[in-house]
């Protein structure tokens, strides 16, 4: 029996070519749209090369904006460029999240230098006092990305940072330690001294939040290397796109994508739709929430249904102002009510657009003057279609 299915789910065709190259955990060769905030590392870090100086930057931005890919790649190839010049230098990446206390984010750097040092029975600054003076032994330089380290310091304090800045300087001759702290904001510096606050704060890079257009470039540049060839439809992307960039993250937009094409590979199907999309949305953040739908008023619902039939024929991404204005009229022959005007109409979009129901654009001129595309924000067409007619049976036989 096993041995059956397990053969079926093998025979069953897959979108996907390379589903790790959706993970976060992926750092492409390319960095799209983040190579001027490369160079602007590069400029910054160009002392460390040219002088033997130590350099200190702090990167910040919200979540899904590549500050972890931007210091990985950084890191990688600083420690590449470093070496073909003579460098001894090493990179060394840390997750503040996850090594989440000074003698774990510690053993994370030691573990990166043959220094033979055990897990217990060093204080935090002789750790730092036995890297410092193999760097001095060495003539040997370090790079330390601090991810996250926003989140350590409000669970740990100040201590570890201090230590790390000051056991360098302290050392006499060059300090041979550079360190790249990411974090959302730089509010987190509030806890730590003034010394140590204005170096990372006179060299700072703040990520902005990606738009739609930037979004759907990293999804295309994904998708190249993660599916198949043909199988994820251009409308899959534009809307994936538009949803993620009402927070500016592509990590939440790669997650679904690979979500969506999870769902596309669980049938018989040849591409990656828009509403596999929105079956991943539901799934990952549910986007029917029955206490918004219950506030709506009943021509509310009407259109709203209108709108979820429209798409659900069409299996596109988004449908016209004309086209669902159309479909407003017949759901409201269907239930026996008297359409309301054109002006009430756009009102309807207005309100229900506020409530982050659906999401509109601009399409030009078209049915009635200026048109717009609409498209259902967080769920598939037919999952909005069975919550609203079921919402609207229980008002009619009130």
């Amino acid at each position: 029996m096993y041995r059956d299915i397990f053969e079926e789910e093998m025979a069953r065709g897959s979108v996907f070519k390379d589903q790790s190259k959706l993970s976060p955990d992926y750092v492409p060769g390319e960095l799209v749209h983040r190579e001027e905030e490369f160079r602007e590392l590069i400029r910054l870090f160009r002392s460390v090369l040219e002088d033997r100086a130590s350099q200190r930057v702090l990167i910040t931005g919200s979540v899904g904006v590549g500050k972890t890919a931007l210091t990985l790649r950084f890191g990688e190839e600083f420690e590449s460029v470093a070496k073909k010049k003579g460098l001894d230098l090493t990179y060394v990446h840390i997750n503040c999240r996850k090594q989440g206390t000074p003698p774990m984010v510690l053993h994370k750097l030691t573990s990166n230098l043959p220094l033979g040092v055990p897990r217990r029975g060093f204080t935090p600054q002789e750790l730092m006092e036995r890297v410092v003076d193999y760097l001095k032994k060495r003539d040997a330089y370090l790079t330390v990305t601090l991810d996250e380290l926003d989140y350590f310091v409000r669970q740990n304090g100040p201590d570890l940072l201090y230590s790390l800045t000051r056991t360098a300087e302290e050392s006499g001759g060059p300090s041979r330690l550079s360190m790249i702290a990411t974090a959302h904001s730089s509010n987190f510096l509030d806890r730590v001294d003034d010394a140590t606050k204005s170096t990372f704060m006179h060299n700072s890079i703040d990520l902005d939040k990606y738009n739609a257009e930037q979004l759907a470039d990293i999804l295309k540049q994904r998708m190249k290397v993660a599916f198949k060839s043909g199988m994820v439809e251009e409308g899959t992307i534009e809307l994936i796109s538009d949803i993620s960039a009402r927070r500016g993250d592509a990590r939440f937009a790669l997650e679904l994508l690979w979500f969506a094409g999870r769902i596309a590979s669980q049938g018989e199907v040849e591409e990656v739709s828009p509403n596999h999309v929105r079956k991943a949305k539901s799934k990952i953040h549910p986007g029917i929430r029955r206490e918004v739908l219950g506030d709506l008023s009943k021509h509310e619902l009407l259109f709203l249904l209108g709108l979820s039939r429209r798409l659900k024929i069409s299996d596109g991404a988004y449908s016209v102002t004309g086209d669902v204005e159309e479909a407003y009229k017949v759901v409201c022959e269907e239930y026996g009510e008297e359409p309301r005007t054109h002006t009430q109409f756009w009102k309807y979009i207005g309100r229900i657009e506020n409530l982050g129901l659906i999401d509109t654009e601009l399409a030009g001129e078209g049915y009635r003057g200026r048109s717009q595309r609409i498209s259902i924000s967080d769920a598939p067409p037919d999952m909005m279609e069975d919550e609203i007619e079921e919402l609207l049976d229980n008002l009619y036989k009130k």
